[in-house]
């Protein structure tokens, strides 16, 4: 595994990084500003290197259908049209041409293909929010209907596919402490405004 390089980010003065290294914790050589970070394998390796495709060498091959002048070395899944390797789009078990894979994601039939994914934590931790905010302002009214679908959110959702970027329960945790605690403060609110002075009346 060759050696990479590093850059500081304030002198750009690049230096290298044996293989097996797993972090660095110094000032730059150069500027002297002190320098934290960390290494994993794929920072060693080189970038593959890709293949260009043939070009045509006589009329009587087939040529693909976006290049004029590359041979063709499939055919798209999607629509039938020949294509070259530069073109040719693997998406799972099938190979899409470009316009396949651009209408495809517009359309949402790609299910190999997620760009998108529905925040559960957000909606739970925006309802467990808005329940105490609000909740007390409607007499409990709103706290007793967005509290226990938040914590439902929650539990319902917890194994769900979260953000694109990274996987937390964080959102969800704080979804349902925040919930049940302010079901119990709205359950006691309610009883010592509303059922605590008829009992007193009735005395």
């Amino acid at each position: 595994m060759p050696a990479s390089t590093f850059a500081c980010p304030k002198c750009k003065t690049e230096f290298r990084i044996e293989p097996g290294t797993n972090e660095i914790a110094s000032p730059c050589p150069n500027c002297a500003s002190y320098l934290e970070a960390f290494f994993f394998p794929p920072f060693f390796r080189a970038a593959p290197v890709g293949t260009a495709s043939a070009s045509l060498v006589d009329h009587t091959e087939a040529s693909c259908f976006y290049h004029a002048t590359k041979q063709a070395v499939g055919v798209c899944d999607g629509c039938g049209r020949l294509v070259c390797s530069l073109c040719s789009i693997e998406m799972g078990n099938d190979h899409l041409c470009p316009n396949c894979l651009s209408s495809g994601k517009k359309k949402g039939k790609l299910t190999t293909l997620e760009n998108t994914r529905t925040r559960y934590d957000s909606i739970a931790l925006s309802l467990a929010v808005f329940s105490g905010v609000l909740g007390f302002a409607s007499c409990g009214i709103l706290t007793a209907i967005m509290a226990p679908a938040s914590i439902y959110i929650a539990i319902r959702h917890w194994n769900s596919p979260g953000s694109l970027l990274g996987v937390s329960k964080t959102r969800f945790i704080i979804s349902i402490i925040v919930s049940t605690i302010t079901l119990v403060l709205g359950i006691i609110f309610v009883t010592f405004i509303f059922v605590y002075p008829r009992g007193l009346h009735h005395r």
